[in-house]
């Protein structure tokens, strides 16, 4: 059997299990944040998804949180009662309780009274656009995770129509909003296009459990990402993947001996 050791250009980390795999992601985007902070003395855009990306947030070292980072959410669900949005599950977390304590610039996206989900995504495009103007130097992180339908970043497989996939995620905005229907439970989005996840310096990308295996083998094994929105991790410049063990040996690949 083959043992992974990257997907694309990104490094593969195999670990144990779950909880080891996001103890290891947290300890290296802290490691990572510090290389920016201090050696390359460089502003962060650091964007979360939800899901299981964002839980592993609060292992974060606490040292590395400071007044550099401007933290966002990666991919939004829109609601106007705002019980369900991914940000709201981020206010949630003691990562964001200590980015407030700690000076950090926050993007709240958060649905308003009146607000469509059209203006949630001008908003958020201008906030991101902005901050690039504003940081010419600054590095735009992100963690992400991918489902078991294959969608990232609230982007969802359009097998069906790839034409409308490209319409939606291939065009020259960063941020779009759109319904997904019956695709996911939360159909409503405002999210990343393709288009601004290429700009992004620097990825990780957490995805575990056995229940992955089969759609991770078949992210390997294709390049359409109409179908496998997940696939496009295997063309970002520079990053890293989290795994563990019970996905790894799910979707066919050897898995380490300890």
């Amino acid at each position: 059997m083959e043992y992974l050791k990257h997907v694309g250009n990104l490094r593969a980390y195999i670990r144990r299990d779950k909880e080891d795999a996001a103890t290891f992601f947290a300890k290296d985007i802290s490691r990572k944040l510090k290389e920016f902070r201090d050696v390359e003395r460089r502003d962060v855009l650091f964007l979360s998804s939800g899901g299981s990306a964002l839980t592993a947030l609060d292992r974060i070292d606490d040292e590395v949180i400071g007044p550099y980072l401007t933290i966002g959410i990666f991919d939004e669900r829109f609601d106007g009662h705002g019980k369900s949005i991914n940000y709201a599950q981020l206010r949630k977390t003691d990562f964001y309780r200590k980015a407030v304590a700690r000076g950090c610039r926050l993007i709240d996206t958060s649905t308003r009274r009146g607000e469509s989900k059209e203006m949630l995504a001008d908003f958020y495009e201008n906030e991101l656009r902005s901050w690039r103007v504003r940081h010419p130097r600054g590095a735009i992180m992100a963690t992400m995770g991918v489902a078991v339908n294959g969608h990232t970043a609230g982007i969802m497989p359009h097998t069906e129509d790839p034409q409308k996939f490209s319409q939606l995620f291939e065009q020259e905005r960063w941020i779009i909003a759109y319904d997904a229907k019956e695709k996911d439970p939360f159909p409503l989005r405002v999210t990343t296009t393709l288009t601004f996840l290429r700009q992004v310096d620097l990825v990780g990308i957490f995805v575990v459990g056995k229940e992955k295996g089969a759609m991770f083998g078949r992210l390997m094994s294709g390049d359409d990402v109409a179908e496998i929105p997940g696939r496009i991790v295997k063309t970002l410049p520079r990053g890293a993947i989290y795994l563990d063990a019970a996905l790894v040996g799910a979707a066919g690949y050897a898995t380490p001996a300890k």
